[in-house]
């Protein structure tokens, strides 16, 4: 899980929310029933397209690229079900997948929420130890958020393990090239693949710097 940054939104985007949620209060303070365009208007396609620009085509909590399987979830940080004003606010809005989603459903509590990677300082709370990621020693949110979305579950595991075994021979690579372009061009490469738009950057990172590669 990476720290993520809020974009502004365009205004069309602005615009849209506004009038819907302005359409979301009044059905709540009138205790009438959300109409089908009030409900549904987080998955409106442009607002979708810019969360998927801030979690880089990634789940906001596993890391894995899911907008080349499917267009991915819009996910309600605090569920919608808890805070149902807080609905249409984009600051509780980000991309996930259908695993993750899923297993996070409705859990809220209000002393060990799932982590936001959007407002919480992710890099103190999580580490990752090979393709394993950790809680940080007495971080219980981070502790509850691995456990209640399965960070560790075992496709999760494989898929880490191989992103390590691809770049396992790269920092090979780089450590037996002498200094020049190839060396530059292999430590490019590496960084290409740590950037924040590849899949479990958390875990390559991590292994880079154990191996003293910067």
């Amino acid at each position: 899980m990476l720290k993520l940054n809020r974009k502004p939104l365009a205004q069309d985007i602005e615009a849209y929310l506004q009038a819907r949620k302005a359409d979301l209060l009044a059905c709540l303070d009138a205790g009438v029933k959300l109409s089908g365009a009030v409900a549904g208007a987080y998955r409106y396609a442009a607002l979708k397209a810019h969360l998927v620009v801030e979690a880089h085509g990634k789940c906001m909590y596993c890391e894995s690229k899911i907008t080349h399987l499917y267009f991915g979830d819009v996910e309600h940080i605090r569920p919608k079900s808890v805070f149902p004003r807080a609905r249409l606010d984009v600051e509780n809005l980000g991309l996930a997948c259908a695993i993750c989603n899923n297993n996070k459903g409705d859990y809220w509590d209000a002393l060990y929420p799932v982590l936001d990677p959007y407002s919480d300082s992710t890099q103190d709370e999580i580490f990752a130890l090979g393709h394993f990621v950790m809680h940080r020693p007495g971080r219980g949110r981070a502790k509850i958020t691995i456990a209640h979305l399965d960070l560790n579950r075992a496709a999760l595991l494989e898929r880490r393990k191989e992103r390590l075994e691809l770049i396992q021979p790269l920092a090979d690579q780089y450590a037996d090239a002498p200094a020049g372009p190839l060396k530059d061009l292999l430590r490019s490469e590496l960084r290409r693949q740590t950037s924040a738009d590849t899949e479990y950057s958390l875990i390559s990172r991590a292994f880079l710097s154990a191996a003293g590669i910067d």
